[in-house]
């Protein structure tokens, strides 16, 4: 298996659906989301993405399965920051991820809301230019009270080299967006509840509300990781 050590956030994106994968620009972050998608794939899961792949279905060719209550799929926004800005219209459609059986991976350098930064994967090191094909992660999840993290390894990531198109740009994602906000209004007219066309219409748009609390949520990590410097200061 490419991915070593990877039992438990294999798991953990299981359980909690939401991944942002971080990043340089040309930095592997989509490739190894396609590494991570693979593990679902040989599931039985399907793939939506707006990048040009081989292993990607279009939206429109994706429907409920299983008696018409689950998409399993796993959808794959490259550069899914830009996308995913609505802090309120993210908890709309996560909150039916597990019931729909969705996954979502956004490998993205600019972050996506700090409501989808619940599985943060990041890399460490990267032994390719000294001619060893392997990559170092570190992972975490504070979610609540829930506090994890742990770190995997990538080898021979050229695996997946060819399975999606570099150069293509892709699509903007808007495709994939409306097609969420469709099948989440399908899923719940199956159980007679309103559409809530008006709460999950638009990833893009951004409230007060949530920059305030993307202010908030950065000042927080930022004092967080101040506090043990200040520590360590007052004990010398």
């Amino acid at each position: 298996m490419a991915l070593i050590s990877a039992d438990v956030i294999l798991q953990t994106i299981a359980s909690y659906r939401l991944c942002w994968i971080s990043g340089r620009f040309g930095g592997g972050k989509t490739s190894v989301a396609y590494e991570i998608s693979r593990h679902f794939l040989k599931q039985g899961y399907r793939l939506v993405s707006n990048n040009l792949s081989a292993w990607a279905d279009s939206p429109k060719d994706v429907d409920f399965i299983d008696g018409g209550y689950h998409l399993k799929s796993v959808v794959l926004l490259d550069e899914g920051g830009l996308w995913f800005k609505s802090g309120q219209q993210i908890e709309m459609i996560a909150s039916y991820a597990a019931k729909m059986d969705v996954i979502y991976l956004l490998p993205s350098f600019w972050p996506p809301t700090r409501k989808a930064q619940v599985v943060v994967i990041q890399p460490l090191w990267n032994l390719r230019a000294t001619g060893i094909p392997i990559i170092l992660y570190r992972w975490r999840v504070r979610e609540g009270g829930f506090d994890d993290k742990g770190i995997f390894w990538w080898w021979n990531p050229a695996e997946v080299y060819g399975v999606y198109s570099r150069q293509d740009p892709g699509d903007v994602g808007q495709e994939i967006v409306e097609w969420l906000v469709q099948k989440t209004q399908e899923y719940r007219a199956k159980f007679g509840r309103g559409t809530g066309r008006d709460e999950i219409s638009d990833l893009g748009e951004v409230s007060e509300a949530d920059q305030f609390s993307e202010a908030i949520g950065e000042l927080s990590e930022v004092t967080e990781r101040l506090i043990p410097v200040f520590k360590r200061k007052g004990r010398r």
